[in-house]
Protein backbone atom coordinates (compact mmCIF):
# COMPACT_ATOMS: atom_id res chain seq x y z
CA UNK A 1 0.00 0.00 0.00
CA UNK A 2 0.72 3.40 -0.80
CA UNK A 3 1.30 5.94 2.34
CA UNK A 4 -0.68 8.29 2.32
CA UNK A 5 0.81 11.97 2.03
CA UNK A 6 -0.81 14.95 3.58
CA UNK A 7 -2.14 17.45 1.21
CA UNK A 8 -2.21 20.25 3.11
CA UNK A 9 0.76 21.99 2.15
CA UNK A 10 0.13 24.37 5.26
CA UNK A 11 0.71 22.10 7.70
CA UNK A 12 3.73 20.56 5.55
CA UNK A 13 5.24 24.20 6.06
CA UNK A 14 4.67 24.46 9.26
CA UNK A 15 6.48 21.21 10.10
CA UNK A 16 9.46 22.23 7.85
CA UNK A 17 9.67 25.40 9.72
CA UNK A 18 9.45 23.78 13.14
CA UNK A 19 12.04 21.27 12.18
CA UNK A 20 14.74 23.83 10.87
CA UNK A 21 14.14 25.99 14.20
CA UNK A 22 14.13 23.10 16.39
CA UNK A 23 17.93 21.78 14.46
CA UNK A 24 19.08 25.60 14.82
CA UNK A 25 18.08 26.00 18.57
CA UNK A 26 19.76 22.40 19.17
CA UNK A 27 22.58 23.48 17.42
CA UNK A 28 22.39 26.96 19.33
CA UNK A 29 22.53 25.11 22.67
CA UNK A 30 25.28 22.80 21.35
CA UNK A 31 27.68 25.69 21.17
CA UNK A 32 26.72 27.31 24.00
CA UNK A 33 27.31 24.34 26.00
CA UNK A 34 30.46 23.42 24.55
CA UNK A 35 31.47 27.04 25.24
CA UNK A 36 31.04 26.87 28.74
CA UNK A 37 32.52 23.42 29.16
CA UNK A 38 35.67 24.67 27.25
CA UNK A 39 35.66 27.82 28.99
CA UNK A 40 35.62 26.10 32.51
CA UNK A 41 37.73 23.60 31.75
CA UNK A 42 40.06 26.74 30.46
CA UNK A 43 39.60 28.01 33.62
CA UNK A 44 40.67 25.15 35.92
CA UNK A 45 44.02 23.79 33.59
CA UNK A 46 44.66 27.77 34.31
CA UNK A 47 44.40 27.99 38.00
CA UNK A 48 46.03 25.19 38.45
CA UNK A 49 49.40 26.69 38.79
CA UNK A 50 47.74 28.81 41.38
CA UNK A 51 46.43 26.32 43.37
CA UNK A 52 49.42 24.13 43.89
CA UNK A 53 51.46 26.94 44.74
CA UNK A 54 48.76 27.86 47.12
CA UNK A 55 48.39 24.37 48.55
CA UNK A 56 52.82 23.85 48.77
CA UNK A 57 52.82 27.42 50.59
CA UNK A 58 50.20 26.26 52.50
CA UNK A 59 52.10 22.64 53.71
CA UNK A 60 55.44 25.00 54.10
CA UNK A 61 53.88 26.71 56.83
CA UNK A 62 52.46 23.84 58.84
CA UNK A 63 55.79 22.17 58.65
CA UNK A 64 57.21 24.98 59.75
CA UNK A 65 54.95 24.93 62.42
CA UNK A 66 55.92 21.60 63.67
CA UNK A 67 59.40 22.18 63.28
CA UNK A 68 58.98 24.87 65.66
CA UNK A 69 56.54 23.21 67.71
CA UNK A 70 59.61 20.02 67.85
CA UNK A 71 62.16 23.00 68.67
CA UNK A 72 60.35 23.79 71.66
CA UNK A 73 59.77 20.31 72.87
CA UNK A 74 63.35 19.51 72.36
CA UNK A 75 64.39 22.81 74.70
CA UNK A 76 62.08 21.59 77.00
CA UNK A 77 63.51 18.18 77.23
CA UNK A 78 67.17 19.60 77.11
CA UNK A 79 65.93 21.46 80.41
CA UNK A 80 64.12 18.53 82.14
CA UNK A 81 67.63 16.47 81.20
CA UNK A 82 70.01 19.28 82.60
CA UNK A 83 68.10 19.72 85.44
CA UNK A 84 67.45 16.28 86.02
CA UNK A 85 71.87 15.68 86.20
CA UNK A 86 71.46 18.59 88.63
CA UNK A 87 69.08 16.80 90.80
CA UNK A 88 71.18 13.86 90.78
CA UNK A 89 74.23 15.66 91.45
CA UNK A 90 73.15 17.15 94.44
CA UNK A 91 70.88 14.23 95.84
CA UNK A 92 74.49 12.32 95.65
CA UNK A 93 76.01 15.00 97.43
CA UNK A 94 73.40 15.19 100.06
CA UNK A 95 73.24 11.24 100.43
CA UNK A 96 77.22 11.34 101.24
CA UNK A 97 76.35 14.07 103.45
CA UNK A 98 74.02 12.35 105.17
CA UNK A 99 76.17 8.68 105.04
CA UNK A 100 78.96 10.54 106.55
CA UNK A 101 77.49 13.15 109.29
CA UNK A 102 80.03 11.88 111.53
CA UNK A 103 83.07 11.40 109.05
CA UNK A 104 84.54 14.66 107.25
CA UNK A 105 86.73 12.50 105.37
CA UNK A 106 84.98 12.27 102.00
CA UNK A 107 84.08 16.09 101.85
CA UNK A 108 87.88 16.32 102.98
CA UNK A 109 88.74 14.51 99.90
CA UNK A 110 86.77 16.67 97.48
CA UNK A 111 88.07 19.41 98.51
CA UNK A 112 91.69 18.70 98.44
CA UNK A 113 90.72 17.99 94.56
CA UNK A 114 89.38 21.35 94.54
CA UNK A 115 92.24 23.42 96.44
CA UNK A 116 94.75 24.88 93.60
CA UNK A 117 98.73 23.88 93.79
CA UNK A 118 100.20 25.02 96.98
CA UNK A 119 97.76 25.89 99.37
CA UNK A 120 97.66 24.03 103.01
CA UNK A 121 94.68 23.64 105.08
CA UNK A 122 95.30 24.57 108.69
CA UNK A 123 92.65 23.32 109.94
CA UNK A 124 89.03 21.60 109.15
CA UNK A 125 86.29 21.56 111.37
CA UNK A 126 82.55 20.04 110.18
CA UNK A 127 78.82 20.57 111.92
CA UNK A 128 76.14 19.44 110.33
CA UNK A 129 75.91 21.20 107.37
CA UNK A 130 78.39 23.58 108.13
CA UNK A 131 82.76 23.37 107.55
CA UNK A 132 84.57 25.90 109.05
CA UNK A 133 87.88 26.15 107.04
CA UNK A 134 91.31 27.43 107.14
CA UNK A 135 93.55 27.63 104.43
CA UNK A 136 97.39 29.41 103.59
CA UNK A 137 97.61 30.15 100.14
CA UNK A 138 101.09 30.97 98.43
CA UNK A 139 100.12 33.73 96.40
CA UNK A 140 97.29 36.43 95.02
CA UNK A 141 96.64 34.53 91.91
CA UNK A 142 95.75 31.31 93.85
CA UNK A 143 93.81 33.16 96.47
CA UNK A 144 91.53 33.53 93.45
CA UNK A 145 92.15 30.76 92.09
CA UNK A 146 90.66 28.84 95.50
CA UNK A 147 87.79 31.28 95.12
CA UNK A 148 86.74 30.18 91.96
CA UNK A 149 87.38 25.98 92.42
CA UNK A 150 85.50 26.27 95.87
CA UNK A 151 82.54 28.34 94.12
CA UNK A 152 82.38 26.03 91.03
CA UNK A 153 82.70 22.51 93.50
CA UNK A 154 79.10 22.00 93.62
CA UNK A 155 79.61 21.17 97.28
CA UNK A 156 78.89 24.56 99.18
CA UNK A 157 76.44 27.06 98.51
CA UNK A 158 77.84 30.56 98.80
CA UNK A 159 81.88 30.86 99.00
CA UNK A 160 82.36 34.62 99.77
CA UNK A 161 86.00 36.26 100.95
CA UNK A 162 86.04 39.30 102.76
CA UNK A 163 89.69 40.34 102.42
CA UNK A 164 92.84 39.42 100.24
CA UNK A 165 95.96 41.42 100.34
CA UNK A 166 97.91 41.64 96.84
CA UNK A 167 101.32 41.32 98.34
CA UNK A 168 102.91 38.22 96.70
CA UNK A 169 103.12 36.44 100.37
CA UNK A 170 101.39 33.38 101.95
CA UNK A 171 97.86 34.47 103.06
CA UNK A 172 95.78 32.28 105.75
CA UNK A 173 92.23 32.39 104.68
CA UNK A 174 89.26 31.51 107.26
CA UNK A 175 86.18 30.20 105.67
CA UNK A 176 82.85 29.33 107.09
CA UNK A 177 80.50 27.40 104.33
CA UNK A 178 77.59 26.10 104.47
CA UNK A 179 77.08 22.73 102.29
CA UNK A 180 74.38 22.12 99.57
Amino acid sequence: MKEKRELNLAQRWVDGLARETKSHLRFKTQVLTWGIGSLLFLGAVGSTPWIWEYKVSRDIILVEEEVSLQREIENQVNQLKSLKAKAEGQQQLQNMMQNNTRDPGPILEKLKNTLPVGSVVNSFAMQENTVTLSVSVPTPVDVARLWVSLRDSGIFQGVDIQTVSLQDQVQTLNFTLTLK
